[in-house]
């Protein structure tokens, strides 16, 4: 059992060098391929200096990959594949939206329901 442990530590930290909104964003902007840096930041919105962070961050993670071609810097995502998955993640949200939409239309049938009572 003691290899589940290990197994679970790493899908977790893995895990949690997405669990930023801008970080996912990057990973998704990097699914068309490689992209220098400065083209990511305009397409992200954010300032130099996050992105730095973010990507930072995902390297260290071996999430990215850069590579340097004169002053320009590009970064792709190590293994394709990971933006696919994070779009078929947006199953799981698509299925709590509904039941807290249903939860929803629920309280507001019950609040005319019991205003009028």
């Amino acid at each position: 059992m003691p290899h589940r442990k290990v197994l679970a530590e790493e899908m977790a930290s893995f895990l949690g060098a997405l669990s930023h909104p801008e970080r996912v964003r990057i990973c998704l902007e990097l699914q068309a391929g490689e992209q220098e840096v400065s083209v990511l930041r305009q397409s992200l919105e954010i300032s130099p200096s996050r992105l730095s962070q973010h990507l930072g961050l995902l390297k260290s993670h071996h999430i990215v990959r850069e590579r340097k071609e004169g002053r320009r810097v590009l970064y792709r995502l190590q293994n394709p594949s990971l933006a696919s998955w994070l779009i078929q993640g947006l199953g799981f949200i698509e299925q709590e939206s509904q039941r807290v939409g249903g939860l929803v239309a629920a309280l507001e049938r019950a609040t005319q329901t019991w205003d009028t009572a």
